[in-house]
């Protein structure tokens, strides 16, 4: 009894601390672009990824480590990589930057939607009545996003061009959901999540580079700028956060995971609206009520999935 205890302890300690690694992105990012480029913090965070994956890798496996991999697992685990860490964080980034962190984050917790979505047409899955219910619940969060969006704008836009800015963490959501498809490929062929992850972060750091030396946009990063800090931070942050979602996964079950792992949007909003200015965050009773609404669908959406 007292086994079953801690370990469901354990589980809980681990989805909170996932939950808080994931939420503290969002804020770090938000930080570093208020003076830095969003390219930039693709590139650090991206880095500090792959730094803190290899050497868990080593630690955790044995060699040979080629026996970890099949080339189909690679191919997925290296889309996957695109998909979730290339052009997810570039949309979620530029979003952060442009829209702030709290309108950023609960339309990308939508990713349960189009992970849904996709499920059902690439897997061939059957969507549950739960599951529509939390789809519903997730777009009606979003819409209120949109009111909140369309009404604020700080930013010299009107309200149709702040609307449409709107659609940068919408597809940064569909590129996120999509991401499961190709890890679930790539875990199909035996391939362990942790040396999944690294494929994933390697392969999309070299793609991310080449990009930026295609586009001759690859600039030498200040390595003692408080910008730089907070992109390192902001690396950091979602490495601990994906290290604590698995492992939380290992040890509890998903209907005890998912619903505190989907508390970062709410987790951002506390923390801005503690931490960081009102000229950067503003935090609004819309701003509430659809993070509150998206929590709950995705939460169902999750666990019903």
């Amino acid at each position: 009894m007292v086994l079953e205890l801690s370990t469901s302890l354990l589980g809980i300690l681990l989805s909170v601390i996932a939950a808080v690694g994931f939420a503290g992105q969002f804020l770090c990012i938000r930080l570093g672009t208020d003076t830095g480029t969003v390219s930039d913090a693709v590139m650090v965070v991206l880095l500090c990824n792959v730094l803190l994956v290899v050497p868990a890798v080593f630690v955790l496996h044995s060699p040979p480590y080629t026996e970890l991999f099949t080339r189909r697992s690679v191919i997925a685990f290296t889309a996957a990589g695109l998909a979730g860490m290339v052009i997810a964080r570039i949309l979620m980034f530029t979003s952060i930057k442009k829209l702030g962190a709290n309108i950023t984050s609960p339309v990308i917790a939508s990713n349960a939607l189009f992970a849904t979505v996709f499920a059902v047409i690439f897997l061939g899955e059957r969507a549950t009545v739960g599951q529509y219910i939390g789809i519903l619940l997730i777009g009606v969060g979003i819409a209120v996003v949109s009111l909140e969006t369309a009404a604020a704008a700080k930013t010299g836009q009107s309200p149709r061009q702040t609307g449409a800015t709107l659609l940068l963490p919408i597809a940064a959501a569909v590129a996120i959901g999509i991401e499961p498809i190709f890890v679930s490929t790539g875990l199909n062929e035996g391939t362990p999540i942790l040396p999944g992850l690294l494929v994933m972060a390697t392969s999309a750091t070299i793609c991310y580079t080449l990009y930026l030396v295609w586009t001759d946009s690859l600039n030498w990063i200040p390595l003692r700028s408080s910008t730089t800090g907070w992109y390192v931070a902001g690396g950091v942050s979602t490495t601990v956060g994906f290290a604590a979602y698995f492992a939380a996964l290992e040890v509890g079950s998903v209907a005890l995971v998912m619903p505190l792992l989907q508390l970062s949007p709410l987790i951002v909003i506390a923390l801005s609206a503690r931490f960081l200015p009102q000229r950067l965050e503003r935090v609004t009773w819309r701003v509430i009520v659809s993070a509150v609404v998206v929590v709950i669908g995705a939460t169902i959406v999750s666990i019903l999935g």
